[in-house]
């Protein structure tokens, strides 16, 4: 679910964007590509969010077991971040960065 949503607004990424010669074919490639990098970006800059005494914590917790995405989130907004708030930033300079990457 969480995954789509970030796909769907890749996707309005890359239309404002208007990519010349971009095929649909290539585009669901960028699409899934950007959506993977996004996720890179939110997981390191929510793991940056972290109160130093959490860090170490939340280590461990990584290396205890195989956890889901949900798992670490949930560690994370149990922390006292602002997920959302997080999430969104790093939304924003994603798609800033992306609009102004090739002008100039």
């Amino acid at each position: 679910k969480h995954m789509d949503q970030l796909e769907t607004f890749v996707e309005g990424i890359v239309t404002t964007k208007d990519l010349p010669g971009l095929t649909d074919e290539s585009k669901k490639q960028l699409v899934a590509e950007m959506s993977e990098q996004l996720i890179e970006r939110i997981n390191a800059a929510l793991i940056a969010a972290l109160p130093d005494e959490k860090v170490a914590e939340f280590s461990d917790f990584l290396d205890a077991e195989q956890i889901t995405d949900e798992q670490v989130q949930a560690f994370i907004a149990n922390s006292g971040v602002d997920v959302q708030k997080v999430t969104a930033e790093t939304m924003l300079t994603f798609r800033n960065l992306y609009l102004r990457g090739s002008e100039g």
